[in-house]
């Protein structure tokens, strides 16, 4: 159902207080995004399209991510395996 989607999409994008970034990003009044996740009105065929457009930019975004999290994740481990050993030592 419409309402239950548009607002997993409108949280997952946005956060919890999304139907205005998502009013701005779909070009419409923040009452019609209220409408829509009310279920009062259906959500229109071209805002679905739009949101497809934003969820897909939004996981490349996190897919280029991925990469350097991994890195930085490998090193932070890296300097915690050295921190044990030096203080290993000092005992």
């Amino acid at each position: 159902m419409d309402t239950m989607l548009i607002a997993e999409v409108g949280q997952s994008l946005w956060g919890p207080a999304w139907k205005g970034p998502m009013a701005e990003a779909v070009r419409h009044q923040k009452s019609a995004v209220a409408d829509w996740a009310l279920g009062r009105l259906p959500v229109p065929a071209g805002v679905w399209s739009e949101l497809k457009k934003l969820i897909r930019e939004r996981r490349h975004e996190l897919d280029r991510l991925v990469p350097r999290t991994e890195k930085a994740h490998d090193a932070a481990l890296r300097r915690t395996v050295e921190q044990a050993k030096l203080g290993k030592r000092s005992l």
